[in-house]
């Protein structure tokens, strides 16, 4: 704490790392950074722990913005995926970015296909940017307004409209499909087929399909890991 505060997780500086034989054994395996660290919570938020408490812990003026912190969580929760060990504490865990994910808290591989949606949105008619925005596919998982359009956000100004889900995956017969819910435009590619609503899309590695061709349209491919 105060001018000489130094965080308890930082890469070089240990002089203040927790010391687990101090720590109540009701706090493990919690309290100790080495089994759980803050570098779990992925590729968002750690960068902004790092410039929060590390670089900015004695400079405000390096710290994250709120809209930054708010913008890293959406993104965070869009890479939660479930533990396929039942027995896990946690039962979720977010994807690290790595093509073998494990489970942080129980150590259980993932086993399977793992389709990833890395998410492309329009800046201009028929031109598409990375956002740096990925959505990791599960049995169940839904599909919302702020997926389809990177100019909606999921916030207090969201409409009840918006916030109704627009389609969700699944795991049939060994293959993952999106199934369309209330997406008009939904567009397969190269093909350019419509995928009406009640239709499903088949998803493979490399596949492309369109979400909204409006301006701020996502554009959606396809990376499936088999493990």
């Amino acid at each position: 704490m105060g001018e000489r505060a130094l965080f308890i997780e930082h890469p070089t500086d240990r002089s203040n790392a927790v010391k687990v034989n101090q720590v109540s054994s009701f706090s493990l395996p919690w309290a100790d950074p080495q089994k759980i660290p803050y570098t779990i919570m992925g590729p968002y938020l750690k960068p902004l722990f790092d410039r929060a408490f590390i670089d900015g812990l004695h400079d405000p003026s390096k710290r994250p913005t709120a809209d930054e912190w708010e913008s890293a969580l959406v993104k965070t929760v869009d890479l939660i995926q479930p533990c396929q060990n039942k027995d896990c504490d946690q039962k979720w865990y977010v994807f690290n970015g790595k093509t073998k994910p494990v489970c942080p808290y129980c150590g259980t591989p993932y086993k399977g296909k793992l389709p990833i949606l890395n998410l492309y949105s329009s800046r201009k008619a028929g031109t598409f940017r990375p956002d740096d925005h990925r959505l990791m596919v599960w049995s169940g998982q839904s599909l919302y307004a702020w997926h389809v359009n990177r100019l909606i956000a999921p916030n207090e100004r969201t409409t009840d409209e918006q916030k109704k889900r627009v389609g969700y995956f699944v795991f049939h017969n060994d293959q993952w499909w999106l199934v369309n819910e209330g997406l008009s435009g939904l567009i397969s590619l190269p093909d350019r087929k419509t995928v009406g609503i009640g239709e499903k899309l088949l998803l493979e590695d490399n596949t492309q399909f369109i979400l909204s061709s409006e301006d701020g349209g996502r554009l959606v491919v396809v990376q499936l890991v088999v493990n």
